[in-house]
């Protein structure tokens, strides 16, 4: 049995665990999750944390029940740490409650596996030390106990619980008073909800974490059933830019189709395991076409995002879901452009029609047909009902290649966008006899996308031979992008680019883009560019002379490489590979693509421009948020 002297000094170490484990974890969360832009502010809740702490908790550790309901709540603490540790490193933002009740994935079992394969590493372990060292030393099977402590500059008494210290409430009152005026101030002196709609980073600032989950549940549970219809102003700066070359290379009535390809990298193009094709088509494909070396995805939700940013060329705002929260009758895009020229519209997905909504938004976006999984069947691949992930690639594309087939047979062109899906994470919805073998490669993750993007190739190089042999892609405009990036970091393959770092921001998701038609030489750009810049290209392409005043992409054969812009809670902005994070009214440099550093500095007036943006943005796509702060003011 332990003396009384050593149940104290175990008290002692128990409760600085205790203290600096949460303190350590809020500050992280704070500045690397939430990016947090007033230190000051942090700095002064620390102290409230402190004083709360040694006035209010640490006496109440003499009581066993009292420690057990801490150790409980530690537990769900650390818990909603690690979930958003584990969210912010796979996607960049923190994990709202939009994400956790309105995310869509591809089953349990697969998440589970991109957790554990991807976004999982033994360094995360640590963060649970501190419920590993309280758990084994018997945090919560201590006795009741009365301790006086006697640290020389620290002598006090637990001998009671706290029930009034009148000096120590007001001290707390003051600290949080001075706290909230002192990050207001820093924040331009703006509401809550203006401080909710500009970035919860903001919010999170001024007022902390758990006022803005509140925020985040009462927007999120009080939402109205019948979707807002956004007011779709212009953007000042975007009245004044050139957003189309004027080059008119193709043909009238050209037919167009979009491509946009599951978790395809731009590192995968060209890419030989031991002298092995992994792309072999798409790396043919690349030598007939034009093709964007420096080009970008926008994505900081989810796959949609690429529809969004593709269709309507906007950017797409953190903890918005638009194809499921807002009505989109009003939006231009893409699709209703061509529509407006006589251009059959035709939309192909192979999983679920009702998956992120695209049921009801793409008739909005102006498709009048959408073939989703139930117009497909598997004849060629089939593979088990079990594996939950829509149509198999091949016979998704081989189907869609005779309805389009059949399309170009009418008088009328067609528009066909198509999204494919096989090469989703975790990478193990192949058919297992249809690829080449890379059994040379020793990590299972690897080996498995290696092989679920060669059956995708196979796929396309399938779907194009058939279009060629009907004579369809004599006219026809090629456009092929993916979603977002595999997001592999092993030693033996890696799908991002090479960033130098200095701060915990996301890298963009560098992605391949090809244009490919008969009368267009093959070529390489260097040029900058994002989904949001696909439609603007696409009709400049087919002779527009100007572009709705929503679309804020503009045309890749303009020579101005205008600054690309990944609107996460902190919005990040990517120029000639500098990196840079918007806070506040700076743009501050974070890193930049190893090798390739240079200095690189913003007007006032092009930092202004770029503000217009985000706020127009967030206007458009965060509505009806923070309504319980404008109910209070």
């Amino acid at each position: 049995m332990l003396s009384n002297f050593e149940l104290e000094r175990r008290l002692r170490y128990f409760s600085l665990i205790l203290f600096f484990s949460f303190i350590i974890k809020y500050n992280y969360l704070m500045l690397q999750i939430f990016y947090a832009p007033s230190l000051t502010a942090l700095i002064i809740r620390n102290l409230f944390f402190a004083i709360f702490y040694l006035k209010f908790i640490e006496p109440l550790l003499i009581s066993k029940k009292i420690r057990q309901r801490l150790f409980f709540m530690l537990f769900f603490f650390s818990f909603f740490f690690i979930a958003n540790y584990w969210y912010n490193q796979y996607f960049g933002n923190f994990l709202s409650v939009s994400d956790i009740f309105s995310g869509e994935g591809t089953g349990d079992f697969s998440m589970y596996q991109v957790l554990f394969t991807q976004i999982f590493r033994f360094r995360d372990i640590v963060i649970i030390l501190d419920m590993a060292l309280l758990g084994l030393w018997g945090f919560n099977s201590l006795p009741d106990l009365k301790i006086t402590y006697d640290w020389g500059f620290w002598k006090r008494s637990l001998s009671r619980l706290p029930l009034k210290n009148t000096t120590a409430f007001a001290l707390i009152f003051v600290l949080l008073l001075v706290q909230v005026v002192a990050g207001s101030y820093i924040m331009g002196g703006e509401s809550p909800s203006e401080l909710y709609q500009s970035g919860t980073s903001y919010l999170a600032s001024v007022y902390g974490i758990l006022p803005l989950y509140t925020i985040e549940a009462y927007s999120y549970f009080t939402r109205e059933e019948e979707k807002p219809r956004p007011e779709l102003k212009n953007v000042p700066y975007y009245r004044k830019q050139t957003q189309l070359s004027g080059i008119k290379s193709l043909p009238q009535n050209t037919n167009v189709i979009l491509i946009q390809v599951e978790s395809l990298d731009a590192a995968i193009i060209d890419y030989r395991q031991q002298g092995k094709e992994v792309t072999p088509f798409l790396n043919q494909l690349k030598e007939q076409s034009y093709y964007f070396e420096n080009f970008y995805a926008q994505k900081v939700n989810g796959s949609f995002d690429a529809d969004l940013s593709t269709l309507t060329s906007l950017y797409p705002v953190n903890r918005s879901y638009v194809f499921r929260d807002i009505d989109l009758g009003e939006f231009q895009s893409l699709p209703l452009l061509l529509k407006e020229k006589n251009y059959q519209t035709l939309a192909f997905h192979n999983n679920d029609r009702n998956f992120f909504n695209r049921a009801e938004a793409y008739p909005d976006l102006g498709f009048d047909h959408f073939y989703s999984q139930r117009a497909f069947k598997e004849e060629i691949y089939p593979v088990p009902e079990d594996r939950g992930l829509g149509i198999n690639d091949y016979d998704f594309f081989n189907s869609a290649a005779e309805i389009i087939t059949e399309a170009d047979q009418r008088e009328e062109p067609f528009f066909a966008y198509l999204i494919s899906l096989t090469s989703h994470t975790p990478f193990n919805f192949y058919p297992k006899t249809a690829v080449e073998d890379f059994d040379e490669v020793n990590n299972n993750l690897v080996h498995n996308y290696f092989k679920s993007i060669n059956f995708l190739d196979s796929s396309l190089g399938n779907f194009v031979s058939k279009l060629e042999v009907a004579g369809v892609m004599e006219n026809t405009l090629l456009v092929i992008y993916s979603d977002h990036e595999s997001e592999i970091k092993t030693m033996e393959y890696e799908s991002g680019r090479d960033f130098t770092l200095w701060r915990n921001v996301k890298i963009p998701y560098h992605i391949p883009l090809f244009i490919k038609h008969p009368q267009l030489e093959n070529k390489s750009f260097e040029r900058e560019g994002t989904t949001t810049d696909i439609a603007p290209t696409v009709l400049d392409l087919l002779g527009f002379k100007e572009l709705p005043e929503q679309f804020v992409g503009r045309s890749l054969f303009l020579e101005q490489n205008d600054p690309i812009l990944f609107l996460h809670e902190t919005p990040h902005v990517l120029k000639d590979g500098q990196l840079f994070i918007k806070e506040l009214d700076e743009l501050i440099k974070v890193g930049h693509l190893t090798d390739q550093e240079k200095e690189l500095k913003f007007s006032e007036q092009k930092i202004e421009e770029l503000t217009e943006i985000i706020n127009y943005m967030r206007d458009l796509f965060i509505i009806n948020q923070g309504e319980i702060f404008r109910e209070v003011e």
